[in-house]
C-alpha cells in the first residue's frame, strides 16, 4: 500500500473510526471533528488502502448506509456530505429540552 493517490473519506460516526488493513491504520475524523461538513468529518487516506479496507468490510453497516463514504476529491466529498446532512446515525445527542416524545424534562 504505497500509492501516492488519495481519496477523501467522509465519516459521520460520533467519534470517527480507525481503519486497519494488515499493519496499516488510518483514523477517520468523525462528527466530533473540529471542522464538519453536513455532520461529517473528512479525512484523506491512500486510495489503495481504502480499496482494500472497503472491499474487506463491504457489509459493514455504516459503510452500506453512507455514514462512511469515499470520494476521489475533497470537493466531491464535501458535496456528498452536504447532500447527506440529514442522514441520521442513531447515535445523535439527546436534546435535554425535548428529550423524546412522551418524556418531559424535570
Amino acid at each position: 500500500m504505497a500509492s501516492s493517490a488519495t481519496v477523501t473519506i467522509g465519516c459521520k460516526l460520533p467519534i470517527g473510526l480507525t481503519l486497519r488493513v494488515g499493519t496499516a491504520t488510518h483514523t477517520l475524523a468523525g462528527a466530533n471533528a473540529g471542522t464538519l461538513i453536513g455532520g461529517y468529518g473528512l479525512t484523506q487516506v491512500p486510495e489503495d488502502f481504502w480499496a482494500a479496507w472497503s472491499s474487506n468490510y463491504a457489509e459493514y453497516p455504516p459503510l452500506k448506509l453512507g455514514l462512511v463514504f469515499a470520494q476521489p476529491t475533497a470537493q466531491k466529498a464535501a458535496a456528498q456530505a452536504q447532500e447527506q446532512a440529514n442522514l441520521r446515525t442513531g447515535q445523535e445527542a439527546i436534546n435535554p429540552q425535548n428529550p423524546s416524545p412522551g418524556i418531559t424534562p424535570v
